[in-house]
């Protein structure tokens, strides 16, 4: 399980991370969505241990993190990760000898499904190789709490199909906590079970894709018909052009009538609602 109770980060003057309680205590691949600078890597670096927040608490299975943690029972890879300047093959020999749980057979799957250079030196790779490699240790690796920072950058089309299967693999052969941070909406809606939003430091919403499709949907019509129609439900966003306005709901939705439009939300249009600022204004 992992259990964050009113956490708070700041860089100086800058709170990154706002008073977030969020508990996550089921197997599952769950994604978290954000905007550039949101705070999505300073969340995931929180849980793995890599800095100390500024108050609050973060337990993995009821232990403690912090950055003197041992064993933090968390495996974390960001974008950009960078490993020693050894052939590909060495680097994931020693991630074996340095963690008694690795998977030598997923990780030398991997390789070649991806047709890595088992002799070709890390500096050497593309950065979509790169990523790979730093994907697969920290899949490899078996811990409860796997971490994947824009996990796809430098990713071709083919290669993030690949990811996902191999994400979707992993997981089947060791169901545990992953979860993936990414702005590839729309393609890793078939991999995730659940979604986390976080906008400007603050969870904005956690809950299954289930209750996205059943709930997230747009209402147009006349201003005063959609006013009527929407009058007690949770609206995440709207938008008005001369008397037509579409409301953006959360909720389930009204009953169709000849004077409404009802049509459901994708899940990139979803998010675009619950973290869509004009003028720095919440819609």
């Amino acid at each position: 399980m992992i259990e964050l109770k009113q956490v708070t980060k700041q860089y100086g003057q800058a709170t990154v991370l706002k008073n977030i309680t969020l508990s996550i205590g089921e197997p599952g691949i769950y994604c978290l969505l954000g905007r550039n600078g949101a705070g999505k890597t300073t969340l995931l670096k929180s849980i793995a241990g890599y800095q100390n927040i500024t108050s609050g608490s973060i337990q993995v299975d009821g232990k403690t993190i912090t950055t003197s943690t041992l064993d933090t029972g968390v495996s974390y890879i960001e974008n950009f990760a960078k490993h020693f300047n050894l052939p590909v093959r060495k680097l994931l020999r020693i991630a074996s000898e340095v963690n008694p749980n690795y998977d030598d057979d997923f990780a030398s799957e991997m390789m070649e499904r991806f047709e890595l250079d088992g002799k070709k030196k890390f500096h050497h790779l593309s950065l979509g190789m790169k990523t790979m490699v730093s994907t697969i240790i920290c899949l490899a690796s078996n811990k409860e709490v796997i971490l994947l920072d824009e996990p796809v950058l430098g990713f071709d089309a083919i290669m993030r199909v690949e990811f996902y299967d191999m994400l979707t693999e992993s997981f089947q052969k060791h169901p545990r906590m992953i979860i993936v941070s990414t702005h590839i909406i729309e393609e890793i809606a078939k991999t995730i079970q659940k979604l986390i939003i976080i906008d400007k430091g603050s969870i904005r919403f956690f809950d299954t894709l289930q209750a996205v499709e059943t709930k997230a949907f747009c209402i147009s019509g006349l201003q005063k018909d959609v006013e009527a129609a929407t009058r007690n439900l949770n609206i995440i966003g709207q938008d008005a052009v001369g008397g037509l306005v579409t409301s953006y709901i959360f909720d389930n939705p009204p009953e169709q009538t000849a004077s409404l439009e009802i049509q459901p939300l994708s899940l990139q249009d979803f998010f675009i609602q619950m973290v869509g600022h004009k003028g720095g204004v919440k819609r």
